[in-house]
């Protein structure tokens, strides 16, 4: 009974210690949008290369891409293709019972630079290693008997055909975008040419976020992530101190 406590014990203060991970770093990204300042696409000449800054306007580009499914124009997007199926087995009695699961079939995601435009100029984004917050545009499913022998995927020219069989219920199509002429948030670091993108390796407490939502969005929901998370993870770690305490204590006895 002591052991089992204190392995108990032990697994709570490892859950703890995660979850009080993830919360900081929510926390760290409220802090760094509370700190960086927002400035137009006019006064970004004025900043050092390697300075951090909030800019806010529209998505604007000259050759946007299409999303897959979507087919909008955007300038990044992920898209997937899940196959949701029900399968037989035995239970731990041995009886057979059916449950539902699914599997991603195709899976992509492409990003083209772009700018943003606001009512003093536009800067130049380039989204290679941001944090990318981006609305589900599309989240359609097909049925089995609508989509035939399943979705054709394209690849390097190639089209594949996904495999079926009479357990495959339907496939899921879920697609997300930042789309052009739609409002965005961007934190970054300038640049030397001019352009916002990733800060410089080795400094963890610079982020490059790019998002649909803003500011204010942003901080009120990252803020009551850290809340939650770092509340849960406290009681946790309570919880997992008292079976560690009693299952030394009971070893002990």
């Amino acid at each position: 009974m002591g052991s089992g406590m204190l392995v108990i014990g032990l697994i709570a203060l490892a859950v703890g210690a995660l979850l009080l991970f993830f919360g900081r770093r929510a926390q760290s990204k409220t802090n760094l949008i509370k700190n960086v300042a927002t400035l137009a696409a006019k006064d970004l000449p004025s900043l050092l290369p390697g300075e951090m800054v909030e800019v806010k306007g529209m998505i604007r580009c000259d050759s946007p891409l299409t999303s897959e499914y979507a087919n909008k124009a955007c300038v990044w997007y992920s898209s997937s293709v899940v196959r949701e199926y029900e399968k037989r087995e035995r239970d731990s009695d041995g009886n057979m019972q059916t449950n539902r699961s699914s599997e991603t079939v195709s899976s992509n995601s492409q990003q083209t630079p772009f700018f943003v435009e606001d009512a003093t100029g536009k800067v130049q984004v380039q989204l290679d290693g941001a944090d990318i917050d981006a609305p589900t545009i599309l989240n359609r499913f097909e049925d089995k008997n609508s989509t035939g022998n399943g979705p054709t995927i394209s690849f390097a020219g190639v089209s594949i055909t996904a495999g079926d069989s009479d357990r495959t219920l339907g496939y899921r199509y879920t697609v997300k975008a930042l789309e052009i002429d739609k409002p965005v948030y961007v934190l970054g670091a300038y640049r030397e040419d001019g352009t916002i993108g990733r800060p410089e390796h080795g400094d963890k407490n610079r982020k490059f976020i790019v998002s649909h939502r803003t500011e204010e969005e942003l901080q009120a929901s990252w803020g009551k992530q850290a809340f939650w998370l770092g509340t849960i993870a406290i009681a946790i770690f309570a919880i997992g101190a008292i079976l560690v305490i009693l299952g030394v204590i009971f070893m002990v006895v």
